[in-house]
């Protein structure tokens, strides 16, 4: 799956360059927060990655969007007396979306695309003063759609979004720089 994720950010980066020649095609790249909301807070702690994306305008006052990033997630522990467990999660976010112009600054955003989610968790069991463990990793895709909204500080762009994934929702942070 990973050699899939690098050719599609390989082909959107050259034809990008191809196209920025020809259109008005413009980069971002940015620093990522993510905060999980519902069940997936339960399991998962604060998240942080970077991303990179294209822009291009398509309408007056709407622009295509792209991004590919990648999200770490804190480890979180779970246990009670006689149990552990431990989870840690990292996701790959591949959107498409577009982006309203309220006003010069101001704008409202939507994106679908999938995550790639990879996660582990690591279980401890103590009975009778015997200790036993195991490790379990899994790895899925999933639909996403993210709505928010965003301000342009000149080229610095910072934006909130709300991701609805099937388990795993979380409110993202980002800030990026425009080239």
């Amino acid at each position: 799956m990973k050699k899939v994720v690098y050719l599609f950010a390989a082909v959107v980066l050259f034809a990008g360059l191809s196209l920025n020649a020809q259109s008005k095609l413009s980069f971002n790249a940015g620093a990522n927060a993510a905060l999980p909301m519902g069940s997936f807070a339960d399991v998962a702690g604060f998240g942080f990655g970077a991303s990179v994306g294209a822009e291009m305008p398509v309408a007056d006052k709407i622009t295509g969007t792209a991004s590919v990033g990648y999200l770490m997630f804190g480890e979180k522990e779970l246990g009670g007396t006689g149990f552990s467990a431990k989870s840690s999660f990292s996701a790959i976010p591949i959107l498409v979306g577009s982006k309203y112009a309220f006003n010069d600054n101001f704008y409202g955003a939507a994106e679908v695309g999938f995550h790639l989610f990879s996660g582990t968790v690591k279980s401890e069991i103590t009975l009778f003063g015997s200790t036993t463990s195991a490790e379990a990793t899994e790895s899925t895709t999933d639909f996403t759609v993210g709505v928010g909204a965003g301000y342009m500080f000149g080229k610095l762009d910072v934006s909130a979004k709300y991701y609805l994934i099937s388990d795993a929702n979380y409110l993202g942070v980002r800030v990026a720089y425009h080239f």
